[in-house]
């Protein structure tokens, strides 16, 4: 099992305040579901609230659909990583052994540095998914 921690950016402080306060209420069900979105962010349910609506995604909804391409793609990503992995490893094996640097050296450096970008380009993209939460500094 892997336990991933998230590091959330706390909303700096304004001098006099925030002196407006806004009062929802929520059933069982509901409020069982935006505590625990809150508790995954390690937010408040009133901080969450705050950042959901400050960051404007109310039209980036995490659905069915974009969850299955989300993970198709990383499943892509991770072939292509590990194809990447192995002919570097080949070509390393081969310099340490041998001394000789293989024809396809570079390219295998540039297949991986390719699969490092679009794994970049999905990440910017899952954070919009998630308000509050910086990517950058994830503890694993």
């Amino acid at each position: 099992m892997v336990v991933v921690v998230v590091r959330v950016s706390r909303r700096t402080r304004v001098e006099g305040g925030r002196g407006n306060k806004v009062t929802v209420r929520f059933t069982d069900l509901e409020f069982a579901v935006v505590s625990a979105s809150a508790a995954a962010a390690r937010l408040s349910v009133p901080a969450w609230l705050a950042v959901l609506g400050l960051t404007g995604t109310e039209d980036r909804v995490l659905d069915a659909a974009s969850i299955r391409g989300v993970v198709i793609e990383l499943f892509a990503v991770r072939r292509g990583m590990s194809n990447a992995g192995r002919n570097i490893n080949d070509v390393a094996r081969l310099l340490l052994g041998t001394g000789e640097l293989k024809r396809n050296a570079e390219a295998s450096v540039s297949e991986f540095r390719a699969a490092t970008a679009r794994l970049e380009a999905l990440l910017d993209e899952l954070a919009g998914y998630l308000p509050g939460v910086d990517l950058k500094h994830v503890d694993w």
